[in-house]
């Protein structure tokens, strides 16, 4: 399982002045991981990599019977019924890591540093209809190149194995946007560049079901800068960052 708190998705206003299309994008949805490690005999040396991919959808309704929506392109108002109007939104995350870990036993457990590369990307797509017919989409696609350095422990917790890791990461971050018309037209592109910077936390149990290792991982990550969608009135949307999390839970088999 795999949630992600990203930034808010807002566009347009109501009669009243309260938001027209609204979704928190607090997504829930799965994730997937191959992890492979490689020691080296005879050192207290590791070589991890990992490849993982998780996606999430969601969708939100307009509740309002009358909608002002901002064009993308210009900020020109587009009022509209807000009847069957509906955002459906998706998200993906997929990236990779390789690094090398040195580990120390010490009278506490085994101790680990390391250091290592890490790329990841989050691509999200919405898509606003009304009664089946497209009145805008928007694409955000988010790529994070950087690298990692992490602390771990291993030991015995509670009676059972089990691996904790403390990861920092620092990152060049380079966003895509576009936007693609339909009944409200035009098109727009930008581009953003930041730098960001992560923490991460996860947890790893292990035990052995009917002669088969197996774990569970709960993890926590947290992006000091995600890239979101500014919807102005009067103006062309631009792009701007905030904070996120993801969270995740996994079942693993060790082969």
């Amino acid at each position: 399982m795999w949630g992600a708190l990203l930034p808010s998705y807002d566009l347009g206003t109501t009669a009243s002045n309260s938001l027209a299309i609204h979704d928190d994008l607090d997504h829930v949805g799965a994730i997937g991981e191959l992890k492979v490690v490689r020691r080296f005999l005879g050192t207290r040396t590791s070589l991890e990599s990992k490849a993982f991919f998780a996606s999430a959808v969601s969708d939100a309704d307009a509740e309002a019977s009358l909608l002002s929506i901002p064009n993308p392109a210009s900020g020109a108002a587009t009022n509209i019924s807000g009847v069957g109007t509906s955002l459906d939104s998706q998200v993906d995350h997929y990236g990779f890591d390789i690094a090398l870990r040195d580990t120390w036993q010490t009278r506490f457990g085994g101790l680990s540093a390391g250091l290592g590369f890490s790329t990841m990307a989050f691509d999200q797509d919405f898509d606003i209809q009304q009664n089946g017919s497209r009145l805008m989409s928007e694409q955000l696609n988010s790529d994070y190149v950087g690298g990692k350095g992490f602390v771990g422990w291993d030991g015995r917790l509670l009676g059972r194995d089990t691996n904790i890791d403390l990861t920092y990461g620092l990152y060049d971050l380079n966003a895509d946007y576009d936007f693609i018309g339909g009944t409200i037209p035009g098109s727009r592109h930008q581009m953003l560049q930041e730098s960001a910077s992560t923490g991460e936390i996860s947890m790893t149990r292990h035990r052995n079901f009917r002669g088969i290792a197996v774990a569970f991982t709960i993890a926590a990550l947290y992006i000091t800068d995600m890239p979101t969608i500014r919807h102005n009135a009067g103006s062309a949307a631009t792009l701007g960052t905030t904070d996120a999390a993801t969270v995740s839970g996994m079942f693993q088999i060790f082969l």
